[in-house]
């Protein structure tokens, strides 16, 4: 991914888990890491890995795709 996308991917996550009011420590709850790794891939500091997408798109109760729509 160039790095702009990769700062869309994660200004949707950030985006989704804002809609459903989540905070970083929620979200980090749902999908089994520590809050500060939430953090960094909503700055772009971190790139999660396949497995880890698909346990936010599911906490977050959307397609997985639905993180890559960059329009």
């Amino acid at each position: 991914m160039g790095e702009d996308n990769c700062k869309k991917f994660a200004q949707n996550i950030k985006k989704y888990r804002e809609e459903r009011k989540f905070s970083k420590g929620k979200m980090s709850e749902l999908v089994g890491c520590d809050y500060s790794y939430i953090g960094k891939i909503e700055r772009s500091e971190k790139l999660p890995t396949l497995k880890m997408i698909f346990k936010i798109a599911d906490a977050l109760e959307i397609p997985a795709k639905d993180l890559f729509d960059f329009d």
